[in-house]
């Protein structure tokens, strides 16, 4: 089945094991975006040998809603469908609550980002889309200095919601899934600052990380992307609104 599949923050992390998944069937067209081009056509670039599908790579700040409606204007007219949308792109700066300035930039890509993207690419959708939203564990729970990253990731579950009830006549599905502790670039980065702050190696951050979790071992990016491919899959046509979470069993409790 040719499937026209688009995915944002495809340069790294969850984005990019999405994108490899769906690369490795030749009937799939990939438009894959990120802000880091380079590191995006890298990857491309050194897995020719595996990519089967057609890819397709662009530069996108999914927070620039007038660049974003040029995007996806010209995407129209080089398309007739965009069949599936994963909205992976996002950042995780940490703030304090007095501190606006990340506040709105978390806010602007997490969740503006995901609803601009998401909305102008509507009219290129067919009945029976798939849109999957990638929140976070932190979309059900709240964390210390984390203010913006968890109204963010809350609010795209929220939206994720309210947004198949819109769509359900249409049958297009859309769900989020919520992962927790994903062996990432991001997470790394995230656990090397709290380090810093603690005063400890990144190695006692990570084995005292792997305590809490009931696995003991960080959820792998490939595990996630499995789980977009069911969601994709015909056989969830009747899986929407879900909130799908992915964490080793962290969220069960201590």
């Amino acid at each position: 089945m040719s499937r026209t599949i688009l995915i944002t923050g495809a340069a790294k992390g969850i984005g990019r094991a999405v994108a490899e998944d769906f690369a490795s069937d030749a009937e799939n067209r990939l438009i894959l975006l990120d802000m880091d081009l380079p590191e995006l056509q890298r990857w491309v670039d050194e897995r020719q040998e595996q990519i089967k599908a057609r890819v397709e790579t662009h530069w996108a700040n999914i927070a620039d809603l007038p660049a974003m409606e040029t995007f996806f204007k010209t995407l129209g007219t080089q398309l007739d469908y965009v069949d599936v949308l994963v909205n992976s792109a996002g950042i995780c700066n940490e703030n304090e609550p007095e501190d606006l300035k990340n506040w709105h930039q978390v806010i602007s890509v997490n969740l503006n980002g995901t609803f601009y993207v998401t909305s102008l690419c509507l009219a290129l959708m067919p009945d029976r889309g798939r849109i999957i939203n990638m929140s976070s564990i932190l979309g059900r729970a709240g964390k210390v200095r984390n203010t913006a990253y968890c109204a963010s990731k809350h609010g795209i579950v929220g939206m994720t919601k309210a947004l198949a009830l819109d769509l359900a006549p249409r049958q297009i599905t859309v769900n989020a899934i919520l992962p927790a502790w994903i062996d990432t670039p991001m997470l790394q980065g995230e656990l090397a600052t709290q380090a810093a702050i603690a005063g400890l190696t990144q190695e006692q951050i990570v084995r005292n990380a792997k305590k809490k979790l009931p696995m003991r071992r960080f959820i792998q990016s490939e595990e996630v992307a499995a789980m977009v491919r069911y969601l994709a899959s015909p056989e969830a046509g009747g899986v929407t609104a879900q909130s799908l979470v992915i964490d080793g069993g962290v969220g069960l409790g201590m």
